[in-house]
């Protein structure tokens, strides 16, 4: 699987593509041939390879794109035209790189954060877990962002955090990831393996749904098509498993590889999601050079599957909505997780 599809490290390989002119395009703007070529490939690129590429009408997207370059004769000037290209594709996911500078269409209504959301972030990435009553374990699953040679350390991290809460005598889950605004994927679904079991819980789509690739999850070690790999060793006793009820916590926080552990979550037994949409990249990223080692675009081109291959082309809408009440000073007063200690509460008469 393409490392880019969780928003790994954002180390991209970018592939060669030599860009076409096409013709009978009204020719607008007196910008350089430099820019030109930028701009030519770029929509060459997102016609060829854009998960919506469908949706434009191509002619008119080159000449606005000409008209807004203007008469600049610099890459460094074309912001408002890379926002244009990629909102055509509806791609906010994606970015012309120049040098060292990112241009990127930003949605007109990007996910509202609440001031909860915005100190606890803050703070930084830590995991928090706590026992709750009722035998219910807490346990806050944040962004990962770290070398591939720290995987295997975070993902123990994350392992050992859950065994604690079996230690002590958690028996249902509520898994946070309000605050995982991405990162790796890795650490992060080893960490939490003794919930999925052993399986296919995640992969990758093209636009028309065909799975591409799906990762695989085997005693701990969880591993994708590219390479990619983290395992965690589970230590202690064995009462939570892959039928343990489960409530995942989301919200307009969770972005990205925090998005993808959901959907590894999407279709298990046992399983709820309490919250608030996500913030919707569940898009996979691939880079292409323009100019070699100065200008490249990052372009949305698959979509996040889960283990029933259903598809994820924007974002994940919870099953049980509760807008706002977060409360991470306090948790008993936080009202998603209230929410969500009802729900395993009721689930427990039940089963």
């Amino acid at each position: 699987m393409k490392s880019l599809l969780f928003g790994l490290l954002l180390l991209m390989s970018f592939e060669r593509r030599a860009a076409s002119y096409e013709p009978g395009i009204k020719e607008v703007g007196s910008f350089s041939d430099s820019v030109r070529k930028v701009i030519d490939s770029s929509i060459v690129l997102l016609r060829t390879y854009a998960l919506h590429r469908d949706r434009p009408d191509w002619d008119h997207v080159r000449e606005r794109a000409y008209e807004l370059a203007g008469q600049t004769g610099r890459w460094e000037d074309l912001g408002p035209v890379a926002a244009w290209l990629f909102e055509a594709v509806d791609d906010h996911h994606g970015w012309l790189s120049v040098k060292d500078t990112m241009f990127r269409w930003e949605r007109p209504e990007p996910p509202f954060l609440s001031e909860a959301l915005k100190k606890e972030f803050a703070k930084g990435n830590r995991i928090v877990r706590k026992l709750l009553p009722g035998g219910i374990g807490y346990l806050r699953v944040p962004g990962m962002v770290m070398d591939t040679a720290d995987y295997n350390k975070y993902a123990q991290r994350l392992m050992d955090s859950l065994c604690a809460l079996e230690a002590e005598g958690a028996r249902k889950l509520i898994i946070d990831l309000r605050l995982n605004a991405g990162g790796t994927i890795f650490p992060m679904i080893a960490g939490l393996s003794p919930l999925l079991g052993n399986g296919s819980f995640l992969g990758n789509a093209d636009r028309k749904g065909k799975i591409l690739d799906m990762t695989r999850l085997e005693n701990g070690r969880f591993s994708s098509a590219d390479g990619g790999v983290a395992q965690a060793l589970r230590k202690g006793a064995k009462h939570i498993d892959a039928g343990t009820p489960v409530v995942v916590l989301m919200g307009h926080g969770t972005g990205s590889a925090g998005e993808c552990v959901a959907v590894a979550f999407s279709g298990r037994k046992h399983t709820w999601f309490i919250g608030e949409p996500t913030a919707g990249y569940t898009t996979g990223n691939a880079g292409h050079w323009i100019v070699d080692g100065r200008v490249g675009i990052v372009i949305a081109e698959t979509m996040v599957a889960d283990r029933d291959h259903r598809c994820y082309p924007h974002n994940l809408v919870p099953d049980e909505w509760v807008p706002g009440g977060d409360d991470f000073e306090d948790l008993s007063r936080d009202l998603k997780l209230q929410a969500a200690s009802r729900k395993l509460q009721a689930a427990s008469c039940e089963l």
